[in-house]
């Protein structure tokens, strides 16, 4: 009996425990597309960010404008994400350590070793924080969605370019790092970085 009752207990915690992959809501990511649970394809456009506050009034209001002339004619469901997370610095550092090697003056080594501890100090504090700006779409699965949904992302690239903002279809590895970043943003850079960041809700348009 007591056989049965501690079989019986492992069968439990098995059941209880749970793969990353069994806790996304999501199946599948392949050539730039999500496939999600409930049967839905998801895309996305990684937006530049411009800043309006470096523009004039009239300049402001003729980019403002421009946008919601494109945007007006979209029937479909779309969301705008901003989030924001700690700059990664891993390419500057890993450029400094190239130079450092490199150099053979004993006076400029050890100012780039002190650039370099500075920048791995900011890098890990979370003191900087750089914004980024998503637009996703979704497509019921079905014939043809893959299709439908990657054209309708060129298509609003198209018109964000006519709107003069910069974007790209996100591949694989940025839908990736998109999950990570909506799930654990602090930690989505660098892994000591412990800033507080603030979500802002998502708009439907």
């Amino acid at each position: 009996m007591k056989k049965d009752k501690k079989s019986a207990e492992e069968l439990k915690q098995q059941q209880r425990v749970r793969t990353a992959q069994q806790w996304l809501p999501i199946t599948d990511i392949n050539r730039g597309i999500a496939y999600r649970r409930d049967g839905y394809l998801v895309g996305m456009l990684r937006v530049q960010p411009l800043n309006l506050e470096l523009l004039s009034e009239a300049e402001k209001k003729r980019k403002i404008d421009a946008l919601a002339e494109e945007l007006n004619g979209e029937t479909e469901e779309l969301q705008i994400f901003c989030i924001g997370r700690p700059v990664d610095l891993n390419a500057y550092i890993d450029w400094l350590q190239d130079k450092a090697k490199m150099e053979q003056d004993f006076t400029r080594k050890r100012i780039l070793k002190n650039f370099i501890q500075h920048a791995s100090r900011v890098a890990t504090s979370g003191e900087i924080i750089e914004r980024r700006f998503y637009v996703i779409a979704t497509k019921k699965a079905g014939n043809r969605a893959e299709q439908d949904l990657i054209s309708r992302l060129q298509d609003l690239k198209t018109k964000l370019f006519s709107a003069e903002l910069a974007a790209e279809i996100c591949d694989d590895d940025e839908i990736m790092d998109v999950f990570s970043l909506f799930a654990n943003p602090s930690y989505a850079s660098v892994e000591k970085a412990t800033t507080d960041i603030y979500l802002p809700s998502q708009l439907d348009i």
